[in-house]
């Protein structure tokens, strides 16, 4: 997958990389969440 999208360059690469910041940033954001969900339990 990055080897290609290496290949491929310019604006492929920065939307991939854009994207794949977007879905680990809002990951991060959704575990850290569920974690104080869970972590203080009304």
């Amino acid at each position: 997958m990055a080897e290609a999208a290496m290949e491929n360059g310019g604006s492929d690469s920065t939307m991939g990389v854009l994207v794949w910041g977007i879905i680990l940033l809002g990951g991060i954001g959704v575990f850290i969440v569920w974690g104080l969900a869970n972590a203080y339990p009304a």
